[in-house]
């Protein structure tokens, strides 16, 4: 079967290295040379995974004319750009069969939108891959409002042969795990500008069970990536609840992108607090006591409206808490932020948009969160 991934940056190559490692005929292609060799070199550090033969299955593109015409499967990972990714679209279609899938890698632009670039709409869809592509065992396949169950299924048969996890979605902004991510940042940064310290947000969070708190994750992510994806998420809904932060428009402005430059939230290299639990206890919610109120799901407790630290802790430890923060604000931080991210899952379920277990699924394997959204 033959495969052709158009863009070989650090998805297109990731994605790559995933069809040649299952033995699949991957053609790859990018106007950058520079791009080209770091994929080459990429998968030459991690050969010890690929077939002993692999490079006989690899094929550099020269150009997009050089496409072979009975290409089953083009997946494209080239730059966020809608204009950019529909006249390659155009162009491709103009080189390939009429049985090949044409797919985009995309995280955030529209599928039915990007359909109106091919004639054949019925063959067109997205496959989402999650960064790392070779790691993360989640891939979103979106339909459009024209995508055939054929095409569908062939895809769906397609990437399910490199052991990936599927969950199937209509396309909507953001699709399942950036839509309803989008109040753990969001959120997170509404608690930020009302004056609580982005570092307790981020602790609270871990304690709860998350394995980065919100301002950690963006600052991984890329804060101007994931702010981009927030402006695109709300210029297609226009929903009040998702208007992206002016805190993150002022740190884009600024050049404060994150870890990859050194400075975000936080400055870096820094040293990470974690925490582990040996168990989950069965606990899940809201709970007052005498001198206390605390929120848990399970893992650690956040305490709230403490009067006594001390009786406190000692009642956290008679419960068998492992991990534990106390602050005195009026609400649970906690709950404010799970309490929206339900709120969107449920949003997109009752939409239509996927089913319960998929949306489930997709935040689990997505995102790791540690619990179910709906």
């Amino acid at each position: 079967m033959k495969v052709f991934v158009v863009g070989t940056g650090t998805m297109g190559r990731g994605i790559a290295y995933l069809f040649l490692k299952n033995n699949y005929f991957v053609q790859i292609y990018d106007e950058n040379q520079e791009s080209i060799k770091k994929a080459l070199d990429y998968f030459n550090e991690y050969k010890a995974k690929l077939p002993n033969d692999y490079e006989k299955n690899l094929k550099i593109l020269k150009s997009l004319d050089e496409l072979d015409f009975n290409t089953d499967l083009i997946i494209e990972a080239i730059i966020e750009n809608f204009d950019v990714k529909s006249n390659l679209f155009k162009k491709i279609e103009s080189l390939v069969s009429k049985e090949s899938i044409i797919a985009s890698n995309t995280s955030s632009l529209s599928i039915d939108e990007l359909s109106f670039s091919v004639k054949i709409k019925e063959r067109f869809l997205g496959i989402h891959f999650f960064n790392p592509p070779a790691v993360m065992k989640l891939v979103e396949i979106i339909k459009s409002n024209w995508t055939s169950e054929f095409y569908l299924n062939k895809a769906i048969e397609i990437v399910k042969s490199l052991g990936k996890e599927i969950v199937i979605c209509k396309d909507s902004p953001g699709f399942i795990v950036n839509r309803v991510a989008r109040p753990f940042y969001l959120k997170a940064l509404k608690l930020y500008e009302q004056g609580i310290d982005f570092k307790l947000i981020d602790k609270v969070m871990k304690i709860i069970g998350f394995k980065m708190g919100p301002f950690e994750l963006m600052d991984l992510i890329g804060i101007d990536v994931n702010y981009n994806v927030s402006k695109i998420i709300y210029e297609k809904t226009k929903l009040e609840r998702l208007k992206p932060s002016k805190i993150q428009e002022e740190m884009v402005k600024k050049g404060y992108f994150g870890i990859k430059t050194n400075r975000g939230f936080y400055e870096y290299p820094r040293e990470t607090e974690k925490f582990e639990f040996s168990k989950k206890l069965e606990f899940n919610g809201v709970y007052e006591f005498d001198d206390f109120k605390l929120f848990t799901i399970g893992y650690g407790a956040e305490v709230f409206e403490y009067f006594d630290d001390r009786k406190a802790i000692d009642k956290l430890r008679e419960l068998g808490f492992e991990h534990y923060i106390l602050h005195n604000l009026k609400f649970s931080i906690a709950k404010s932020i799970i309490e929206d991210i339900k709120f969107e899952a449920y949003e997109i379920y009752m939409k239509g948009i996927a089913t319960k277990e998929d949306i489930n699924k997709a935040m689990k394997l997505g995102t790791n969160y540690p619990f179910n959204v709906l």
